[in-house]
């Protein structure tokens, strides 16, 4: 080709090119589902183009359509499936014009994103189509906007697959991660089973010695199950944000089964684990799940850092609520790391284990707390100790 040999540039106004980027740019980056998102963009392009008609198509190697969007009720019978990939084939716009009313079907492919923006074999070939009013034929610039505005539709359709994949294989990781931690769970609770059996010597006497493996074996699968149940509220939390329970539920009940069940074998000797609930407070009416799982996380991570002293939980009535709070004689927290406290993934609260666990138990007590429209707050002095605060509702 000589050098001469240029394509002449088309009449485009510049100011109407601005439109259609202002136009269509929110959409770019949008978060709508991507069927709203294809109507909203042939409503646009048919508004900006002047078109009286406007529709998304998939093309198939068949010669099959499938309109996937439309606005408007032009004239789409123009051109059959066989015409437009014969004129699609260089992945140029296709004009075919209709002798009786002058009206004009213009089909303009959507770019692939490739080098090349032909498809691949056996992919659908996706068009824009556009068509004119009767006796009012599309002009150059209105051709040359439409392939302008289809290159954005492209860009547009693209985001919206890619983000939709994404959060599929979000949901499957998380689907995926739930079953392994349940899973992971069975066995645990076996090893944790036959070392409560060896403890109470249900098979012989043990020595001190190997009460005091046994002990350790105890304490780590308990911490094992710990950090499992964390994993699993904080993915159950993401796939269920909103999914919130209503029932009616007593308080004392469920700080009764927390302090004289599971948490009771976290209790380490030196350590004293006690309880109070005002009889005063009446039943509460929400998720009860959430609830014990606040109070679970609290116990878990107090008694965790405790090593000498005591632990001590209670709910007392609050101008209308209930108000719970865990408190501790541990190490306490640095002034540096309070601000931090709730970051999700940020393990450990200062002390001398203070790499231990996820990190998302703090995170899970604050989204659980807000999610039934309750506040928290600390209260903590190095070398003294650390008291949270929940102010819950009585109901949802």
């Amino acid at each position: 080709m000589g050098t001469n040999d240029r394509r002449p540039s088309l009449p485009i106004d510049p100011g109407k090119l601005e439109q259609i980027l202002r136009v269509q740019e929110p959409l770019l980056t949008s978060d709508l589902l991507a069927q709203d998102l294809r109507d909203r963009l042939c409503q646009r392009t048919a508004l900006l183009i002047g078109a009286e008609a406007t529709r998304l198509i998939l093309l198939r190697d068949d010669g099959s359509l499938e309109v996937t969007a439309a606005y408007g009720a032009g004239d789409f019978a123009l051109a059959t499936p066989e015409a437009l990939r014969q004129a699609l084939s260089g992945c140029r716009p296709a004009v075919h014009r209709s002798t009786r009313n002058r009206r004009v079907l213009l089909s303009i492919p959507l770019p692939a994103g490739e080098p090349s923006l032909a498809p691949r074999a056996g992919e659908p070939l996706t068009l824009l189509q556009l068509s004119s009013a009767p006796q009012t034929p599309f002009s150059v610039e209105q051709v040359a906007l439409a392939r302008y505005a289809a290159s954005m539709v492209a860009v547009a359709l693209r985001h919206a697959g890619v983000r939709e994949r994404l959060e599929r294989a979000d949901q499957t990781k998380s689907e995926v991660l739930i079953a392994m931690s349940h899973d992971l769970r069975s066995p645990l609770n076996v090893v944790l089973g036959y070392t409560r059996l060896l403890l109470e010597d249900a098979y012989g006497p043990c020595t001190d010695e190997q009460r005091g493996i046994l002990a350790m074996i105890e304490r780590h699968a308990l911490e094992l199950i710990s950090l499992l149940n964390g994993a699993l509220d904080l993915m159950r939390l993401e796939v269920k944000a909103d999914d919130l329970r209503r029932e009616e539920f007593s308080l004392a009940e469920v700080v009764r089964e927390l302090c004289t069940g599971s948490l009771a074998h976290r209790v380490s000797n030196g350590v004293r684990l006690d309880w109070r609930v005002d009889p005063e407070i009446p039943s509460l009416r929400g998720d009860r799940f959430r609830v014990r799982q606040i109070l679970q996380n609290l116990l878990d991570n107090a008694l965790r850092f405790t090593e000498r002293g005591s632990v001590h939980v209670a709910a007392t009535p609050y101008t209308g609520g209930v108000r719970l709070t865990v408190s501790d004689t541990g190490p306490g927290i640095g002034t540096g790391d309070l601000p931090h406290l709730f970051e999700v993934f940020r393990p450990g609260r200062g002390g001398a284990r203070s790499g231990s666990g996820t990190g998302c138990g703090l995170y899970l007590v604050k989204r659980f707390s807000e999610s039934l429209g309750g506040r928290i707050t600390v209260d903590s002095t190095p070398g003294v100790g650390t008291r949270f605060t929940i102010d819950l509702p009585l109901g949802p």
